[in-house]
């Protein structure tokens, strides 16, 4: 359950970072932006990891809260 929650902080820093590349792109220059076109590719990994980093929270909270492995013995 540590490792997860520790896989869990990681996912949600990366989020946090595209989060903050996401927004800090405004500040480029036009002309430099469309030279490198990564607006739809910033956007679509923002979608994709914020949905990952909400599953692997609605996992670990659910493990976490309602134990379904200590009533057979399995990882105790």
């Amino acid at each position: 359950m540590d490792q997860f929650l520790f896989i869990n902080i990681i996912i949600t820093g990366l989020n946090l970072f595209i989060i903050v590349y996401a927004y800090s792109l405004s500040f480029f220059p036009i002309k430099w932006r469309k030279k490198v076109n990564q607006d739809t590719l910033v956007g679509l990994a923002l979608i994709f990891f914020t949905m990952i980093t909400m599953f692997a929270w609605i996992i670990y909270f659910y493990f976490k809260i309602f134990r379904p492995f200590d009533d057979i013995g399995i990882f105790t």
